[in-house]
């Protein structure tokens, strides 16, 4: 009987539960004006579609699933998209800037490969004059 090697391979019954919603962290500390990190991050896998046969060898193999696009809106206004490729890590972490000019609700909208939609809000409140 034949070995299978399931390294490279990935049942996509299974990814579902690879997937969790995403999360935005704000900095403990935001003053009103200062630009401020904040890290929008998912739990999500990102298959390239393709399988290796050999070493150094590769072959299309089940469709690709990644996040394509990411976008940041503030006070309901769109503020920043982001576009990604197949390449983009598992469990991405994305780290941007966001000026914090007044207060108001954040929202960040990760879209994957088949088009489906994930987001995570959350109120930028100041914390120090």
């Amino acid at each position: 009987m034949a070995k299978q090697d399931h390294r490279h391979t990935q049942n996509q019954d299974s990814i579902p539960q690879l997937i969790a919603p995403p999360r935005i962290r704000l900095p403990i500390r935001i003053s009103k004006g200062k630009v401020i990190k904040v890290q929008a991050k998912m739990r999500h896998p990102a298959r390239t579609g393709l399988r290796m046969i050999a070493e150094h060898v590769f072959a299309k193999g089940e469709p690709a699933f990644y996040i394509h696009k990411m976008e940041v809106f503030f006070r309901d206004v769109l503020v920043s998209t982001y576009q990604m490729s197949a390449a983009l890590s598992d469990d991405p972490i994305i780290t941007f800037k966001l000026r914090a000019s007044e207060e108001g609700s954040l929202k960040v909208v990760f879209t994957s490969s088949d088009d489906k939609i994930y987001e995570a809000s959350t109120r930028l409140r100041f914390t120090e004059g």
